[in-house]
């Protein structure tokens, strides 16, 4: 899946699932069911590919060497939570946080409130195992080399603060670490990557964070250091900042001439479509997405497909209703555990007059707020229509038969 990323770094492959929290402490950190969290302040901070690289690897050396069963933490239940592809992440796409086009994590507290840091021997383990990973891929050490010298000066500097990298072992042996087991140190690093011809710059990446963060210091102070080719890409961003709408989509028109076979630039002119209310013009566009992903050979994001059925659902007449469903109900082996998911399908068929299916949609929300008999209720009541579909009847009677 676009969604999530594969990494070799022992025996078998481990399905991994980045994410991003909104802050500006330099931090990385992994919970159950493989998920990493990112803070965009860590992101920010990024002078090279190879550093992110390095730091993926020691989080999934926690996830492998069975660190993170001292430190579990349930991201299901907290609906701010969204998957996150590191490949739909350094694309060109901008999305709203408040809906599901969104890529970036919000509500910070939670992570907080929740997480503790391993001890030193156990992180000095996790930087053994990058250091083996990434010798296995023969990528260079130099990234995650250049990441601890920042970490070092950045500790001297606010020796003070309450900072993740506190309880870590010192940078001195971090390095240490990294020179003596390193086979590969090469110090050409990027900043620049491709993926099936689609190119993913990490001066992009900045932009976007910090668009999402609403920092426009920041970003001031970013144009400085622009690349020719990302000026137009800057102007869409600034633009959508300074809540100017039209100059935004116009940017990323100019912007998709330059970049006719990118489908992230088509997502995000969807988007902004989608947000300026052209729900006619956001559909299309995120159509065109689909389309470019196929033919590139890559899988779209789950998102894109379900941006589009928003934006037909908006556009509320019986044929892009049926679309609509069709899309959901294509999506729902992915987003079966959002409430939010479930009143779209029940919305839409309802308004179709599938009372079936509004009936079971019911049942799913009922079910994950862990309301079970109100759950099998209105799964009961789902069956006795005689023209339910199958997959609809499959769903209800796994309710009914929920312990």
């Amino acid at each position: 899946m676009i969604n999530n990323f594969t990494f070799n770094g022992g025996n078998e492959n481990l399905l991994i699932k980045p994410l991003i929290v909104l802050d500006n402490s330099i931090n990385a950190f992994v919970t159950g069911n493989n998920y990493i969290y990112i803070n965009s302040g860590l992101l920010e901070n990024l002078d090279s590919y190879e550093e992110l690289e390095g730091i993926i690897a020691h989080e999934i050396g926690h996830l492998k060497l069975g660190h993170v069963e001292s430190r579990k933490i349930s991201s299901k239940d907290n609906s701010n939570l969204m998957n996150l592809g590191i490949f739909a992440l350094l694309g060109a796409s901008l999305a709203t946080t408040n809906n599901l086009n969104g890529s970036i994590l919000v509500g910070t507290d939670f992570f907080y409130k929740k997480q503790s840091v391993y001890n030193r021997t156990q992180e000095l383990e996790a930087d053994i195992f990058s250091i083996k990973a990434l010798n296995k891929l023969k990528k260079s050490s130099v990234g995650l080399n250049n990441f601890f010298k920042k970490i070092e000066i950045r500790n001297k500097l606010f020796a003070n603060e309450n900072n993740y990298y506190a309880s870590h072992p010192n940078s001195e042996n971090r390095l240490e670490i990294i020179n003596s087991l390193s086979q590969y140190k090469n110090s050409n690093l990027n900043t620049l990557i491709s993926y099936k011809n689609i190119e993913l710059d990490l001066q992009k990446l900045k932009i976007k964070l910090l668009a999402y963060s609403n920092n426009e210091q920041k970003l001031k102070i970013l144009k400085k250091h622009l690349k020719e080719k990302n000026k137009i890409f800057y102007s869409s961003i600034y633009s959508y900042l300074k809540h100017d709408l039209n100059g935004s989509i116009e940017s990323a028109k100019k912007l998709q001439a330059q970049n006719k076979k990118n489908p992230f630039i088509s997502e995000m002119i969807g988007n902004l479509f989608f947000i300026d209310g052209n729900f006619k013009k956001a559909s299309m566009h995120y159509y065109e997405t689909l389309e470019k992903f196929y033919k590139l050979n890559i899988l779209p994001p789950t998102n894109i497909k379900l941006s589009l059925a928003k934006s037909l659902i908006k556009l509320n007449n019986e044929d892009s209703l049926k679309k609509s469903l069709t899309i959901l109900e294509e999506l729902i082996p992915i987003k079966n555990n959002s409430i939010h998911f479930w009143k779209l399908i029940g919305t839409t068929a309802n308004t179709l007059g599938d009372k079936s299916a509004g009936m079971v949609a019911i049942a799913e929300e009922k079910l994950l707020k862990k309301q079970y008999d109100k759950a099998k209720l209105f799964a009961s009541k789902a069956l006795k229509y005689k023209n339910i579909k199958t997959l609809y009847k499959i769903r209800a009677s796994d309710i009914i038969n929920f312990k």
